[in-house]
């Protein structure tokens, strides 16, 4: 295999996670939203009260509209001169997908199973369907959260391929400067 066919292929397989992203992250997106209930006993709870699950629905939207937009800059080859822009909003928008799930995932725990230190009840019991529709809506994120891992992982191939090995001069040269 001949390197301009590999980078093709590394290519192609950036651009297919990153179309990949955008239903994962639309998906969850509308579960979220539909992440309603109520209780004759403890009345109703919605996404948008929780601003952990407001945060998911955020990041699901700009995580959508950034994997769009990039894959429709790879497929353009626009993007072809300055390969750290994308490496940098990748790294980003990977980060801020992390912290999102992470608090809609803790808020989700504490929701199963309470918190009986500081007298927090599990909530499931009685709100099963916002339970069960924010669990979908976080498992489609860190599918999402996932591919957008491997995304990052493959910006920085591109980028730091650029670079080549430190050659043996450089490494003689640094050490009769240490001596």
């Amino acid at each position: 295999m001949t390197r301009k066919t590999s980078h093709l292929n590394v290519a192609s397989l950036e651009v297919f996670l990153r179309l990949s992203v955008l239903p994962l992250c639309v998906a969850s997106a509308v579960m979220v939203v539909q992440a309603n209930d109520s209780s004759d006993e403890y009345g109703s709870v919605r996404f948008s009260n929780i601003s952990g699950f407001k945060f998911l629905f955020s990041m699901d939207c700009i995580a959508a509209s950034y994997a769009f937009a990039s894959a429709t800059l790879l497929l353009c080859r626009t993007q072809k001169r300055n390969p750290w822009v994308l490496f940098v909003l990748d790294q980003l928008v990977t980060y801020l997908m992390v912290t999102s799930s992470s608090a809609a995932a803790e808020l989700l725990y504490l929701a199963y199973e309470g918190d009986r230190e500081v007298s927090w009840s599990e909530v499931c019991s009685y709100f099963g369907r916002f339970c069960s529709r924010a669990k979908v809506s976080l498992f489609l994120h860190f599918v999402a959260l996932f591919c957008f891992v491997c995304v990052s992982l493959l910006s920085a191939m591109r980028v730091l391929s650029a670079f080549g090995p430190p050659s043996a001069a450089g490494n003689q040269e640094r050490e009769e400067a240490e001596k």
